[in-house]
């Protein structure tokens, strides 16, 4: 006879050998000289109030996503017109380029048919 297998959800606060679950890798410590963790705290100070690391790959890493949301916030008011398309020369030019939406392309072709 074969053993029957039982489904059951796992007993929650219940140790397991296998769960899976892998654990992130740690980098290894970077030593900073006194200039750059000056430039990382006034990095920390710029940035929104979030619960604060003091991991600099989690500031540097933070302060990209910053920048990145107020780039798209610029985008889209030019893009609704309430900042004038002058305030894209204030972005550096990776960013200054203004993607257009689908819906305004959506339409010219539903227009032609």
């Amino acid at each position: 006879m074969h053993p029957t297998v039982s489904i059951a959800p796992k007993k929650i606060g219940m140790a397991s050998t296998s769960s899976g679950i892998k654990k992130a890798k740690t980098t290894a410590q970077v030593r900073f000289n006194a200039e750059e963790r000056a430039e990382l705290k006034k990095l920390s100070a710029m940035l929104p109030p979030t619960p604060k690391s003091t991991d600099p790959s989690q500031v540097v890493f933070q302060a990209a996503t910053y920048i990145q949301q107020l780039v798209a916030t610029v985008q889209a008011r030019v893009n609704n017109g309430t900042l004038p398309k002058e305030a894209l020369d204030a972005l550096p030019p990776a960013f200054a380029k203004v993607r257009k939406s689908s819906k305004k392309q959506r339409r010219s072709v539903e227009k032609k048919r």
